[in-house]
């Protein structure tokens, strides 16, 4: 096991620092934009800048790589994070910080995409599930424990602006001093919207709405705890117990999705994150209610993507494997531009309960949609479905050549004739 996890120890600590620098500015930001008196379109509008830039990060960065190498492309996006984050207190004006959202949506794409594919580069068949399982583990701990480090100083202040950068300051070290070989440069992703909605319907339109759904919470999430009375712990709570919650609830629902209709699992997360939506709504006080709440919003709101990718994949070959995961998260990334737009101009006529009730109505229609494919098209049969691998949300296109399902023969992907599974 030492052997495995020794050489990637610099990589992983890189990890830790970076993802808790962007779990901490990603709840601070939201925070901060409700203190100063920012408008709920305009914190929605800052959303939507970061998912533009994030998945311009992900077809650019690429073209960095080529050019100047890992560890020089990582330096400069982890340093462009630190010096934006710093900016957001220094200029607290929504014009500028739509351009530092933008900024921090490409750089932290970048540095993910570096880090994975040299993860990629240090694994092989045989452990590239530990590999990638210790990773989704530290990015899962990393951006939970940024997110509660917004009690340790007052948010309009610059203290934890500055703590956020030193965290990518700090994932500068290991990478800038180790001993790796650099690994080859990520070929661009194969991108075909039209087939990938064609191979899987419930599995494209799953990562979307699941973006959209996402989107709306992370950024706007913070807003609705703000305005309905919660304090500073109690913000950081809130958003931290949907992200434990469905990081731990995946793996169950994943499993039960490999011995049934993947679709019926669909539908009944995408019910519970509905009801738990309007059930927020309704309570919207401060309260034990209302973490309870938010943990089962939270079991939908971050299953449901692994749900759809694992869905997508059982209709592809494993040939295809890359190109699918490619399109889900574009689709996944113009849901997260799109939502917070839509959603906060829907809470400027219903105050921030509008918030959840869009996500209500996103999980809903996913719900709907796959009950309604259920009778379109037979299920996969189980034999040829792939095992689910757990998805909280997707980080860069890398994370998908990480996952172990990648490297599976084709002839367990489906037909031996390379033709798609047909359920």
């Amino acid at each position: 096991m030492k052997h495995t996890f020794l050489p990637i120890t610099v990589l992983l600590l890189a990890t830790l620092f970076m993802y808790m620098g962007a779990g901490q500015q990603g709840i601070l930001v939201p925070v901060r934009a409700g203190l100063e008196g920012f408008s709920p379109l305009t914190i929605g509008l800052l959303g939507s800048a970061y998912a533009v830039g994030f998945v311009a990060g992900c077809y650019l960065i690429p073209l960095w790589l080529r050019r100047v190498g890992h560890i020089r492309t990582f330096g400069v996006v982890a340093s462009v994070a630190g010096v934006s984050i710093l900016l957001h207190g220094l200029l607290v004006l929504p014009e500028v910080w739509f351009l530092l959202r933008f900024a921090i949506g490409f750089s932290i794409a970048g540095a993910s995409m570096v880090i994975e594919s040299w993860l990629n580069s240090r694994a092989s068949n045989d452990n590239r599930g530990s590999v990638f399982s210790v990773y989704m583990f530290v990015y899962l701990f990393a951006v939970t424990s940024g997110q509660m480090s917004l009690v340790l100083f007052d948010p309009l202040m610059l203290n934890l602006f500055a703590v956020s950068a030193i965290m990518f300051t700090l994932a500068l070290i290991p990478t800038s001093l180790t001993k790796l070989a650099a690994p080859e440069v990520p070929a661009q992703v194969e991108l075909n919207l039209q087939r990938l909605i064609r191979l899987s319907p419930v599995g494209a339109a799953g990562a979307f709405l699941v973006g959209m759904a996402n989107g709306t919470f992370g950024t706007l999430g913070p807003v609705f705890a703000q305005e309905v009375g919660f304090d500073t712990a109690g913000v950081a709570l809130f958003m931290s117990l949907a992200l434990v919650a469905g990081a731990i609830a995946q793996w169950p629902f994943g499993k039960l999705s490999d011995q049934i209709d993947r679709r019926i699992v669909i539908c009944g997360v995408g019910l519970l994150g509905t009801v738990s939506g309007i059930a927020i709504v309704l309570v919207g006080s401060p309260g034990v209610m209302t973490y309870a709440l938010v943990s089962f919003f939270g079991v939908a709101a971050y299953s449901l993507y692994g749900l759809s990718v694992a869905h997508a994949n059982d209709h592809a070959d494993a040939s295809d494997f890359i190109m699918v995961s490619g399109g889900l998260l574009v689709l996944f990334g113009i849901g997260l531009a799109l939502g917070p737009l839509i959603s906060s101009g829907l809470s400027l006529l219903m105050t921030s309960s509008g918030i959840f009730a869009f996500t209500a109505a996103m999980h809903g229609s996913l719900a709907v949609f796959a009950f309604y494919r259920m009778g379109q098209r037979k299920a996969v049969p189980d034999e040829e479905k792939d095992d689910f691998v757990g998805f909280a949300r997707p980080t860069s296109p890398e994370a998908a050549v990480l996952d172990p399902r990648s490297e599976e023969p084709d002839e367990e992907a489906g037909d031996p004739s390379g033709t798609p599974a047909s359920g």
